[in-house]
């Protein structure tokens, strides 16, 4: 939901409801993430970074048993598909965790 306010400088600021990023629009020439069902390894898993749940596909970053992977959910009208990355060290996830949100890969 968006809504305008007026600024003291007669700007107009948009304010959105989301607090938490979108991915951008992918980019030209960018890499394919390979997705794979959920892994059935019962490990502790820890959310450290999310996206925004207003569009039909969202992220998280993960950590579990010392390792780092991206989970993507589509959201449809009456289920939820989930998906997963590979894991990796948690530098290496951190960095295609940005070139997501950039939409350098998808």
């Amino acid at each position: 939901m968006l809504r305008f306010r007026k600024k003291a400088s007669c700007a107009v600021e948009i304010i959105t409801d989301c607090i938490s990023p979108h991915v951008k629009e992918a980019r030209e020439g960018h890499m394919q993430l390979v997705w794979r069902p959920p892994s059935k390894e019962q490990h502790r898993t820890r959310v450290v970074a999310w996206t925004c749940r207003c569009r039909e596909i969202s992220y998280e970053l993960c950590r579990a048993a010392g390792q780092s992977f991206i989970r993507r959910s589509r959201h449809g009208e009456e289920e939820r598909t989930i998906h997963e990355t590979y894991r990796w060290p948690a530098h290496k996830a951190d960095e295609v965790w940005k070139a997501l949100l950039e939409g350098e890969v998808v």
